[in-house]
């Protein structure tokens, strides 16, 4: 290398961008890119370097290379540093809109560069919008002889170019998924997603879900928000070219709330079922907890509630019912159609019916008829009641006998409790009278039996 050479770079140039090859930016969600300058001594001889200042055109025009003020640098060798040069500093630099950077040698006398080489390397770059090439100055001062340097440096361009930005590709947009896969009903949720911005995307869901306030179902802010009923799938469509593509995830409610349940099969509830509208049972049904039907409640098998059973409308069993294990556990219909059964009823702890509801039922082992309740509704059973020990049975506030239980009567016309008197009729048979005063007397408790 001679003397003649001094004006034009020492050392070698070469970039290569990070992505690669390096596209235009489509947006501002275009991911930042990175350069990386190798330099190096291709000739034979010790070159001393102090300083190299790379500028990069900035702008929105083909031949810039970035579009805002960003980036930092580093150096893969000890004994260099690399800064942003701000403007205004006091170092040549070239006239027009540049991102500049200076990488230096430690000390004022320069490093050698021979066998081996230093590589720059220029981060969070923010690359223009349009393609085409866009050349990097190198300004380099450099000498072979330590105690010569030259009056100004060496320069150089290192052309790169900025090809136009491909079609989106499918596996640009990903990571779709909610902030938590699990919410308690009504509670808030927030979907997210990476992708371009320049996409618009569509959320899809069922009923079980419903947008935040403003939170449109279209949208290109890579976010959702919105509240859940019930387990939901939520649908993340976007079209790339003239095909539609499609994410998934779905987000899970503990307790959930349903407008309307069918089930072909057994329903087994390990606690508390309360449903807002029918309940239809096709099979048996079995709560753990408390059942409580705001509308009718047909069960086409057997109905188990080992607590509370409660319908606001009708309630209709198809096969035997059993309500609860214990004393303390209740049945009560508030339906004027009331409680129609077509098996055995079996309560092991109170029945209730509330303004004048109607129990029915079919099978022939205890019948108990014109049982009047208000307004002159007819309180009908005419199936099994078995009613256990220390419970009460009561149909709109009258309570209804039981096997075995001891009663007084009254007439209703004519008053006086029906009483058994001593005085025989013949050796088989007594009399029984009417005892007229109004009070209870001696030999006036019967017992009622089944038949």
């Amino acid at each position: 290398m001679s003397e003649s050479d001094i004006g034009k770079p020492l050392l070698d140039y070469a970039i290569i961008s990070e992505p690669y090859p390096l596209y235009a930016a489509v947006g501002t969600a275009t991911p930042s890119a990175t350069l990386h300058l190798v330099v190096s001594n291709g000739g034979g001889e010790t070159v001393y370097c102090r300083e190299i200042v790379f500028s990069l055109p900035q702008g929105d025009l083909a031949q810039s290379l970035v579009d805002a003020d960003l980036g930092d640098g580093t150096a893969s060798a000890d004994g260099w540093t690399v800064e942003r040069i701000e403007a205004g500093a006091d170092i040549a630099l070239p006239d027009g809109d540049y991102a500049n950077f200076v990488a230096r040698a430690a000390g004022g006398n320069g490093n050698p560069l021979d066998v081996s080489g230093i590589t720059i390397t220029l981060t969070n770059l923010s690359i223009s919008t349009q393609p085409g090439t866009a050349r990097v100055e190198v300004r380099e001062t450099a000498t072979l002889d330590q105690g010569n340097w030259p009056d100004s440096p060496g320069f150089t361009t290192l052309p790169i170019t900025k090809f136009p930005a491909p079609r989106i590709p499918v596996q640009s947009v990903g990571d779709f998924h909610a902030d938590q896969p699990e919410a308690n009903s009504g509670g808030n949720i927030r979907l997210t997603w990476r992708g371009p911005d320049t996409l618009e995307y569509t959320i899809l869901h069922g009923s079980g879900a419903k947008p935040a306030y403003g939170q449109s179902e279209t949208t290109t802010d890579l976010q959702w928000k919105g509240t859940i009923l019930r387990d939901t799938t939520f649908h993340l469509s976007y079209v790339v070219g003239d095909t539609t593509h499609y994410l998934t995830t779905t987000v899970t409610v503990p307790n959930p709330e349903l407008t309307a349940l069918t089930v072909d099969g057994d329903v087994s509830a390990r606690s508390a079922l309360t449903v807002s509208g029918n309940v239809s049972a096709w099979s048996a049904l079995t709560i753990s907890g408390n059942v409580s039907a705001r509308s009718a409640l047909t069960v086409s098998g057997d109905l188990t509630a080992q607590s509370t059973l409660n319908a606001n409308g009708s309630l209709y069993a198809n096969h035997d019912l059993t309500v609860g294990y214990g004393n303390q556990n209740k049945l009560t219909t508030s339906g004027l159609n009331g409680l129609k059964i077509l098996g055995d009823l079996t309560v092991n702890g109170s029945l209730t019916g509330n303004g004048g509801a109607e129990f029915t039922a079919s099978e022939n082992i205890v019948r108990i008829r014109e049982l009047r309740g208000p307004y002159g509704k007819d309180l009908t059973i005419n199936s099994t009641v078995r009613v256990l020990k220390d419970c009460g049975f009561t149909i709109a506030g009258n309570t209804v006998l039981r096997d075995g239980d001891s009663i007084g009567l009254q007439n209703n016309q004519k008053s006086g409790w029906l009483y058994a008197a001593d005085y025989k009729y013949d050796s088989d048979r007594a009399y029984v009278f009417r005892w007229n005063p109004g009070y209870r007397v001696g030999g006036d408790s019967w017992r009622v039996t089944r038949d």
